[in-house]
């Protein structure tokens, strides 16, 4: 060691350090980023203190709150590894993953431990469970309980700090296809990716800076949370922790604390644009929100611009930590009107400074005219290594030398990619391919419709064609003339034209709250 390794434990010194007296607010109560770091060493002592160890895994089970914060940093400050369980899956997938991680401790909110007194049976792995209980409840399990709250009191247990290369975190992607499949990440994978987002992020539209007040809409158990707990920090920003994801309480907050910068999937800002107080409360605040997760639609993004808000696409994967590519301005656009512009923000974005990205079509790179298909493939210093305990789908994900992403994908002549599906999720009709992110994004725009997710079915003549399921308010007359009309503009072929419009209540969602396309096309088998 050093001393000026890459990693945690130095991003969050420097942080304190420089910004000390910043803030991160939860329910209405702050900390400085002194008292954050002070908080953060003891938590490191104590979890010494009760025997976690370098290289035990950490499993975290809660909302986006204050000890998730602490956890983020304390736990891999001590070399152990931060396992962001997925609180959206069932229980016996959960389970699966902690097993599958090689799980030792668990640091849980008491509103979940009912999912531990239930299953201790079948916990005898867990050496320790580490419990954010305000009375210090008692609870019926096996194993013992310690409180979080007496782990952030002054301790002098010592400690060897990591090396940049030890392993900081892992997590399980959201398994649309199978079951979830385990990726990790080093310290220094975290921290370049850090300099590189803020890097990116400091472009227009965004200008990611001191004085902006984020509060991310991402759940810390997601990527990282797209690693905004670690570039804001590192940015010196107010952070404002949402806890529990609650519309009114969100949209009050964000009002209350004037906040500047949020993070999110389409799914969340359609849900507080849908509020009844969505207007007031984002009247004046000059609101820039990064969209990642799925395809950001026209249509919602001309939705929060009545709204005053600046959406700017994003695109990651689990597997790259995340962050690919951010539909900030390039030189060859910054200079374009304020519309052309918006056109920019819409698309997948340019990639970030350390991301080599290549789109290829049968190992070409495909010409940069916005026209020709290929696939996504990239290399960054951030990537992970492969899947946790599955050599066969590692070498599927890294063939070649290169990162598969599996997102089909076109370049335009400024460099800007655009997804235009993914390969699971494709339609190839006659021997073409019909994207259906292009289909989704015009019916978007189309007055009536909230929601829209394009499938395929199998068809005998044409292998597949596309059917559109609707949430919204017209008719299936209304969106049939609405397709012609974009045939007759040159927008979209007449081939492309959804052969079904169906309605839905509500649309089937992942839990990362991404439509859940696998869900509607068992609907139509």
């Amino acid at each position: 060691m050093n001393g000026f390794d890459l990693t945690i434990n130095n991003l969050l010194e420097t942080a304190a350090r420089d910004n000390g007296d910043q803030k991160i607010v939860y329910m209405g109560k702050s900390v400085t980023y002194n008292e954050f770091y002070k908080n953060a060493l003891n938590l490191s002592r104590n979890l010494i203190r009760i025997g976690v160890r370098k290289n035990d895994v950490v499993a975290v089970i809660d909302y986006d709150s204050l000890m998730y914060m602490y956890a983020y940093y304390s736990i891999p400050m001590i070399g152990s590894i931060l396992h962001t369980v997925n609180i959206r899956y069932p229980p016996e997938i959960i389970f699966y993953t902690m097993q599958r991680a090689d799980d030792s401790y668990i640091m849980i909110d008491e509103s979940f431990m009912g999912l531990i007194v239930k299953n201790r049976d079948y916990l005898n792995f867990i050496k320790g469970i580490i419990v954010n209980s305000a009375g210090h409840r008692h609870f019926d399990v096996n194993i013992p309980v310690y409180y979080f709250d007496d782990l952030l009191k002054d301790s002098d247990a010592k400690f060897e700090e990591p090396d940049e290369n030890d392993t900081a975190t892992l997590f399980f992607t959201s398994g649309t296809t199978g079951l979830p499949k385990g990726v990790s990440f080093t310290h220094r994978q975290l921290v370049l990716h850090s300099i590189a987002s803020i890097a990116a992020l400091s472009n227009e539209p965004i200008k990611y800076n001191i004085n902006d007040v984020i509060m991310p809409l991402v759940p810390m158990f997601h990527v990282h949370a797209w690693g905004i707990p670690y570039t804001s920090i590192m940015n010196g920003l107010k952070y404002v922790l949402p806890g529990k994801y609650d519309v009114p309480r969100i949209l009050e907050t964000m009002a209350t604390e004037r906040i500047s910068m949020s993070a999110m999937v389409p799914t969340i800002l359609y849900m507080l644009l849908s509020d009844k107080n969505a207007k007031q409360a984002f009247q004046n605040l000059n609101l820039k929100v990064i969209i990642g997760g799925a395809a950001l639609s026209r249509g919602l993004a001309e939705r929060a611009r009545a709204y005053g808000i600046d959406v700017v696409s994003g695109y990651g994967m689990s597997e790259t930590a995340p962050i690919l590519t951010l539909g900030v301005y390039n030189r060859k656009v910054i200079n374009k009107s304020d519309e052309e512009k918006f056109e920019f923000r819409l698309k997948t974005g340019i990639p970030i400074p350390m991301v080599s990205l290549r789109v290829v079509n049968n190992n070409r790179d495909v010409e940069n005219n916005g026209k020709e298909i290929g696939e996504i493939i990239v290399r960054a210093p951030w990537l992970t290594k492969g899947y946790i305990k599955d050599e066969e789908k590692t070498r599927e994900l890294w063939k070649d030398g290169w990162l598969h992403t599996g997102d089909l994908a076109v370049v335009d002549e400024y460099g800007y990619v655009k997804i235009v599906d993914r390969e699971k999720d494709a339609i190839k009709s006659g021997g073409e391919f019909i994207p259906s992110l292009i289909l989704e994004d015009l019916i978007s725009t189309i007055s009536g419709v909230n929601e829209v997710a394009v499938v395929a079915k199998s068809d005998d003549k044409w292998g597949e064609r596309p059917v559109a399921f609707i949430n919204g308010n017209l008719s299936v007359e209304e969106l049939k003339l609405k397709m012609m009309e974009f045939v007759d503009t040159g927008r979209i072929a007449k081939f492309w034209i959804p052969d079904d419009f169906i309605f839905v209540n509500e649309m089937p969602k992942t839990s990362t709250g991404k439509i859940d396309k696998k869900v509607l096309r068992e609907k139509l088998r």
